[in-house]
């Protein structure tokens, strides 16, 4: 099963929007052993990376990607036996350092969003990824 990691700078704040990065978080147990990561500061991110992963950073400034692209750039990383590592920074983005060390900036658009909406829109993201790939009936 596909190893993804989601490190984020800070812990979703408790109520619905933790309750909904949960329960993205379960659906995606289907698919992936999710491991939601949260460091303190933008500095110990790029030290949370687990080894041998891929870093995928979400950036403003990155490729941007329809649904279905990104469910076919998963599906390729799930084919090479991949571990993913999905990067979002804090609120003044993952900084210019750990930019340089991903495999892959990635954007999810090029509106500025929180990061703990951005966090909750990847999830869904991911999920909805993942039931492309799988060919369920998530996606229209």
């Amino acid at each position: 099963m596909l190893q993804i990691t989601m490190l984020t700078v800070g812990q979703l704040p408790k109520g619905p929007m933790s309750e909904l990065g949960d329960d993205f978080a379960k659906r995606l147990s289907k698919f992936a052993r999710l491991e939601r990561k949260s460091v303190k500061s933008t500095e110990r991110l790029i030290s949370a990376v687990p080894k041998d992963s891929r870093k995928i950073v979400l950036d403003i400034t990155g490729q941007k990607m329809s649904s279905e692209d990104f469910a076919n750039k998963l599906s390729g990383w799930i084919d090479q036996g991949q571990k993913l590592t999905f990067i979002i920074g804090g609120p003044h983005g993952p900084g210019d350092n750990i930019k340089a060390e991903a495999d892959l900036l990635l954007s999810l658009s090029p509106m500025t969003t929180t990061h703990d909406l951005a966090q909750i829109f990847f999830l869904e993201q991911l999920y909805r990824a993942f039931t492309i790939v799988k060919g369920m009936t998530y996606h229209y």
